[in-house]
């Protein structure tokens, strides 16, 4: 298990909203009196990214959902985990993943914008796209 040092705000989110983040696929518990073991996290989700998300959410938890219904909650945990969890920039993707994607994406109800509502996709106009390379 991947063991994290809490702050006294993160314990009290964590021991708020633990049923959330284990229903949202991580594998938590307490350990110890500042600490708690992660022993499993969502798939897709990089060994390396799992310390980063759940302190993330827990700071999220702590500076903006106090007031949050436990659906808001189980709503930013997922939406937490689906950024970190996608393709980033300068990752190489074969055609087949690429066509796949674009369907998947066009399914979307909303598949202009990520979970949290940044856009992923911005429309150019041929003339803007001109002028950004000084050609008009």
């Amino acid at each position: 298990p991947i063991v994290l040092q809490l702050s006294p705000g993160q314990q009290f989110e964590y021991s708020r909203i633990a049923d959330e983040l284990n229903a949202t696929g991580f594998e938590t518990e307490p350990f110890g009196q500042k600490t708690i073991a992660v022993k499993a996290a969502p798939a897709g989700l990089a060994p390396g990214d799992i310390e980063k998300v759940v302190l993330e959410i827990l700071d999220i938890a702590e500076r903006e959902l106090r007031s949050a219904t436990l659906e808001e909650i189980r709503r930013d945990v997922c939406a937490t985990i689906a950024c970190r969890a996608a393709i980033k920039i300068n990752m190489r993707l074969e055609t087949p993943k690429i066509e796949w994607l674009l369907r998947a994406l066009a399914a979307c109800e909303y598949p202009m914008t990520c979970p949290h509502g940044r856009p992923i996709a911005l429309r150019s106009s041929t003339n803007a796209i001109l002028r950004s390379f000084h050609r008009i």
